[in-house]
């Protein structure tokens, strides 16, 4: 019965036994991962609303197979949140392993990426290929 009912939670954990990634058994991040995407985004990543109104937000939702970690995580306040879900927005996580914004048609044509709101002064240009 173990066997068949037991569930395995792979966590992969930094040098500091932070909870980094906790697979797919665990939907919301945890409060270690919260505090690496505070140090990591610093802000909301659209808007830069404090730290304190934003919401951890999977870049692939977790319903459509987007894990818990890091790199699939950034914070959002309300009203970003709900641009992303709803205006068209899109987040994708750079090479850089920084999110970048990528704006609806309406807003750019061109669709082009930007960085999150704590790099501003970063531009692709200006990023080592």
């Amino acid at each position: 019965m173990l066997g068949c009912d037991a569930a395995v939670t792979v966590v992969i954990v930094d040098g500091e036994q932070v909870p980094l990634n906790v697979g797919r058994e665990k939907r919301l991040f945890t409060p270690s991962q919260r505090k690496a995407l505070l140090l990591r985004d610093k802000c909301c990543v659209k808007c830069g609303a404090p730290a304190s109104r934003t919401q951890a937000h999977h870049l692939v939702s977790w319903v459509d197979g987007g894990p818990t970690d890091l790199d699939n995580g950034c914070l959002l306040c309300t009203s970003c949140h709900h641009d992303v879900h709803d205006r068209g927005w899109d987040v994708v996580m750079g090479f850089d392993r920084h999110p970048w914004l990528i704006p609806p048609a309406t807003v750019d044509p061109k669709r082009r990426p930007q960085p999150a709101y704590n790099r501003r002064t970063l531009r692709l240009d200006s990023v080592a290929a």
